[in-house]
């Protein structure tokens, strides 16, 4: 019977020192390059140097809509909510995470049928950076609504522009119910709200807009 003969030729002896080392070179750098990517995709990115400043939390704490405290963070709050039974929606804005700026994220939660003084409306809370510095009430019905929160707020005046103000530093609180429940304000179609603030969070917020806004941030990787 006729022997078969290989379809390719068979080498025999030992291998070729020259062919190992490049065979042994290019495994290193094929082990050094996965290194590399996984690095870069796991690596956490360097703070920034005012990242803890943009994190740190003050006191006195002052009441907003006079139930919630500035500087709770989203967790406090949301059990705050949940105890009393009233559900809300949460949104998210952030930036990602790099060393060129300041951590910055703010986050909204929206209880609708909120009442406050009587009557119902819809209470949205902020967070900056998990530091509540803001309650916005917007009263379904606001002739209704204006007079309760100025008797509640006697140090609420109102300017000549129709919007109404009140500061005990760090509070403040803003409102603009009265001309919205003017006839100019009504021909105009104006909103009724009612916003508290701790100035050191606004402030805060404002700073890191004016000082780091406009630098973009990082490419997805």
């Amino acid at each position: 019977m006729p022997l078969k003969m290989p379809l390719f030729p068979v080498r025999s002896g030992t291998p070729n020192p020259k062919s190992l080392r490049v065979l042994a070179a290019g495994i290193v750098l094929a082990g050094v390059a996965a290194a590399g990517w996984f690095y870069t995709r796991t690596q956490v990115p360097a703070q920034h140097p005012e990242a803890s400043l943009f994190r740190a939390l003050e006191e006195p704490r002052v009441l907003l809509a006079d139930a919630f405290r500035s500087y709770d963070s989203e967790a406090v709050i949301g059990a705050q909510l949940g105890a009393a039974g009233m559900p809300f929606t949460r949104s998210v804005s952030a930036r990602p995470e790099s060393a060129r700026y300041p951590p910055r994220k703010v986050v909204s939660l929206m209880v609708s049928d909120y009442r406050h003084l009587g009557t119902t409306g819809t209470l949205t809370l902020a967070f900056f950076n998990d530091r509540l510095m803001e309650a916005d009430f917007r009263p379904e019905d606001s002739a209704a609504y204006a007079p309760a929160l100025h008797r509640h707020v006697p140090g609420l005046v109102r300017g000549s522009t129709g919007y109404a103000e009140y500061r005990a530093p760090p509070l403040r609180i803003w409102a603009s119910v009265d001309l919205a429940r003017s006839k100019v304000g009504r021909s105009l179609g104006a909103d009724g709200l009612v916003l508290w603030q701790d100035e050191r969070l606004i402030a805060q917020r404002d700073d890191w807009d004016a000082r780091f806004g406009s630098i973009p941030p990082p490419a997805p990787r």
